[in-house]
């Protein structure tokens, strides 16, 4: 028994024989489209472009030289740009109730509740990144100036949110910064206090100067009780005796050096054995020699601690002062390139788009309607034929 197969040729004789099918169901479902897109009321496009905001700038003073360090800067996740955070802010759902509040929308969209007012605006609100870099907000209605004002509004919204934002940050760090500088303040005056009192007891002015000075005057010190030590020893080679008025007053004179030169090296309190004269002075403003290391090293601890604080003080002042003028900054956040208008021209809904898009699957259902009825046409003559032999 012979078994027909169903080939291409009898699809495209089922194909033809149901063109009138075909044709007149496409043009059935495009009068069908037709009325239905003319039956969806007109939205109008309303699209703002702003710049994206800059990087955070740098601080001055001691935190610009902080912002030199190879430390990275936090981001919010790995696309967290100012932009990315600019746009979080404009989609986030406390933004849109916002704008829900301000225009009204739950009545606009004949909403039940405001989540399906939510639901509604995001779906007539496209704000994302150009290809440039701006950022777009685009906002769909069927009044094309509420349009653009709502895309407008989205400014003044997103600026508002930056603004009360960075006071809020910026107030908080005054008064954590304010907190801390009454704390710093104390421990500065009582360094300054330690330092007061450790150049009062060691006269201790300027270590350097005065090291400087006690070593000059020692030195010329030295030199000139050798000198009188020579003078001496040629009068006594001259045939001078001890006890003779010169030699007397050279003797005189060499203890008294010497016992300036004790003063420069032990201080005040050195006890000197040489001769039966003594040197007393009511003031010293010479450092003893021999304490100039310890008291430097001390002195240097001392200067340290009000150095290190003082600078402490001054960038804290600094970003005391830097918190005070963002806390009391007023200028916009927000840069607007090009501000919405209202458009002249709907948006939507396209309806020769529709229309065609409804043509070409209309074309392909029917088409697929037909060989499908033809093949099954076809397998029951065959079947059919099958048990008649």
């Amino acid at each position: 028994m012979n078994e027909k197969q169903v080939d291409v040729l009898d699809l495209l004789a089922a194909l033809n024989a149901g063109k009138r099918l075909i044709l007149g169901g496409t043009f059935l479902l495009c009068l069908v489209a037709a009325g239905v897109s003319l039956l969806l009321p007109n939205e109008y496009e309303a699209q703002v472009q702003l710049l994206p905001p800059k990087e955070q700038k740098q601080g001055f003073g001691f935190s610009d030289l902080l912002s030199a360090l190879p430390i990275p800067s936090l981001r919010l996740g790995e696309k967290g740009t100012p932009a990315d955070i600019f746009i979080a802010t404009l989609k986030s759902e406390t933004m849109r109730r916002q704008m829900i509040e301000d225009f009204k929308l739950m009545q606009v969209y004949e909403a039940e509740t405001m989540t399906e007012a939510l639901e509604t605006l995001k779906q007539q609100t496209i704000i994302g990144k150009s290809e440039e870099g701006t950022i777009l907000i685009s906002v769909y209605d069927q009044s094309p100036q509420r349009a653009a004002d709502m895309a407008n509004h989205y400014l003044t919204l997103l600026d508002n949110t930056n603004r009360r934002l960075s006071h809020e940050a910026a107030q908080d760090r005054y008064d954590f910064i304010s907190g801390l500088l009454a704390s710093e303040s104390g421990k500065l005056d009582s360094f300054m206090s330690e330092l007061k009192d450790f150049q009062s007891l060691h006269n201790a002015i300027s270590i350097e100067d005065q090291a400087r000075a006690v070593i000059r005057a020692a030195s010329q010190m030295q030199l000139a009780t050798m000198e009188l030590e020579i003078n001496r020893k040629s009068l006594l080679a001259s045939g001078f005796s001890s006890d003779h008025p010169e030699v007397q007053k050279l003797d005189q004179e060499r203890i008294l050096r010497q016992q300036a030169l004790a003063l420069l090296r032990d201080g005040p309190s050195s006890e000197s054995s040489t001769g039966g004269l003594s040197l007393h002075m009511d003031e010293n403003l010479f450092l003893p020699l021999r304490d100039i290391p310890q008291v430097a090293q001390d002195y240097a601890k001392i200067e340290k601690n009000v150095l290190v604080q003082t600078a402490l003080m001054k960038m804290l002042l600094e970003q005391k002062a830097e918190a005070l003028i963002e806390a009391s900054n007023t200028t916009s956040t927000v840069q607007a390139l090009d501000p919405a208008i209202a458009p002249e021209k709907k948006a939507k809904p396209q309806r020769s788009l529709i229309v065609f898009v409804t043509a070409i699957l209309g074309l392909f259902a029917t088409s697929c309607y037909v060989l499908g009825a033809g093949y099954v046409r076809l397998l029951r003559d065959q079947w059919q034929a099958e048990r008649r032999a």
